[in-house]
């Protein structure tokens, strides 16, 4: 992938010179100020809940800009950092305990559970960002698409995405080309070829990277979780066999990890880190723990300069790019929802997006922030690649409906659990696809009744 950024920059340049002045709310939103007012008075912080991610120096920024904002304002804050793998359940005991954050940081898949009935309509503030930061990119877009069952509930801050990373030296080493492979079956071939137990270093668990490779691999052997419609369910097809066929082969060949199964989020990190595994799925925060350390782990640029990083590889009926994004959210439990939109805008800025992004694991949303350098393949081959998503990459739901059912059947991790039944339950492959078309069609008629 080449970026031309002389040309991105030209772009952007137009698009501040053609843009209109937006209005500076925080100076004549008489309802922004009442609540700065309101919240002082109480005694009480205004509260933010942080996703946690993969890069201490990240998540310490995101906090940083947080305790910036609220100073300029005048007002006491409290930025909770929240493990992205456990926001699900926090988001659960908040709703039923009350206590609920006035704004968050929310995956796309709970933002659709949530809905309108516990969400903020923030239309106006996506609006407002791209029109003044020269227009969304593609990824951010599909948030924004009329047929998309969230639209206006939050604002995207991130687009992420799997990429493959590879052992480039262990590959050589074991007679394997270097390029990135074409297809799953391929991918899975040159693991079990290094002889390196554990080598297709995917989780198999329920969590959030076990379900998403699973769906990659599915769509690859052209499976769908539904219809085109999004209302009827159709996983018990042969499509789906031949995908199971594909994990009971990576799993009596050794190639999964006995530990993936009960891995949490950073499990195949770690275990790329500490030169376990020879390929995981990872959106950049590996790569940039390696060219930075972190608390954890010290640099590594020898293990930097053997990692290949290249897209998801396909099946035999389809090749996916899926991205996703994480985007700004603020709950209607919240009193202050005006100075919740000013800190979505404040977090916005240029200087304060290329500070994030320089640490984290996202694509770029929005126009403007394309000309930062480190998209640059030369610069940091990781975010390049994310840059590629955020600006080529599929849905993450593509070519399913992205609405509510299917959010709450990957959140739920039933493709995982799918694949856990046929690989470690003793269940056959007709067994474990019945059970979850059940499931899968009994959420789906929760939505279309």
């Amino acid at each position: 992938m080449k970026l031309k950024i002389s040309a991105i920059a030209a772009v952007a340049f137009l698009a501040i010179a053609m843009t209109p002045a937006v209005t500076a709310q925080a100076a004549t939103n008489p309802a922004l100020q009442a609540e700065v007012k309101a919240l002082n008075a109480s005694g009480k912080s205004y509260t933010y809940w942080i996703g946690l991610i993969f890069s201490d120096v990240a998540n310490q920024t995101a906090s940083d800009n947080i305790k910036k904002w609220a100073a300029a304002k005048g007002i006491k804050v409290d930025p909770v950092m929240v493990n992205q793998n456990n926001l699900t359940a926090n988001i659960t005991a908040a709703l039923t305990a009350g206590t609920m954050p006035d704004a968050l940081d929310i995956g796309s898949g709970l933002m659709l559970q949530l809905g309108s009935k516990n969400l903020v309509n923030v239309q106006s503030v996506y609006d407002e960002l791209g029109q003044k930061y020269g227009g969304w990119n593609k990824a951010a877009l599909n948030f924004n698409a009329e047929t998309y069952a969230g639209k206006g509930l939050g604002v995207p801050f991130g687009i992420n995405g799997n990429l493959i990373n590879r052992r480039l030296d262990i590959l050589a080493a074991a007679k394997q080309k270097r390029t990135s492979p074409v297809t799953w079956e391929e991918s899975l071939n040159m693991a079990i070829a290094t002889k390196q137990p554990g080598a297709w270093g995917f989780a198999t668990g329920n969590v959030g990277d076990a379900e998403s490779v699973f769906g990659a691999q599915l769509k690859g052997y052209g499976g769908r979780i539904a219809n085109d419609a999004g209302t009827k369910c159709t996983l018990d097809t042969q499509a789906t066999r031949d995908f199971l066929a594909l994990t009971m082969k990576a799993y009596k060949a050794g190639a999964y990890a006995s530990d993936s199964v009960t891995s949490d989020g950073a499990w195949d990190n770690n275990k790329y880190l500490g030169g376990k595994t020879v390929f995981i799925a990872n959106p950049g925060s590996v790569y940039t723990t390696l060219i930075n350390g972190s608390a954890t782990w010290e640099k590594n640029p020898t293990l930097a300069r053997n990692t290949g990083f290249s897209a998801l590889p396909g099946g035999p009926v389809l090749r996916v790019a899926p991205s996703d994004a994480w985007l700004r959210a603020i709950p209607k439990s919240s009193k202050y929802p005006e100075l919740g939109k000013d800190l979505i805008r404040q977090l916005a800025k240029i200087g304060q997006a290329k500070a994030y992004y320089a640490a984290a694991i996202y694509g770029p949303v929005l126009k403007q922030y394309n000309s930062f350098s480190f998209w640059r393949v030369s610069v940091d081959p990781a975010r390049a690649g994310l840059f590629d998503l955020a600006t080529n990459g599929t849905s993450s739901t593509f070519p399913d409906t992205n609405n509510a059912a299917y959010a709450e059947f990957g959140s739920g991790f039933n493709l995982s659990q799918m694949v856990q039944r046929y690989l470690y339950g003793g269940k056959s492959a007709n067994e474990t696809i019945a059970q979850a078309q059940s499931t899968c069609q009994a959420i789906y008629d929760k939505y279309n009744k």
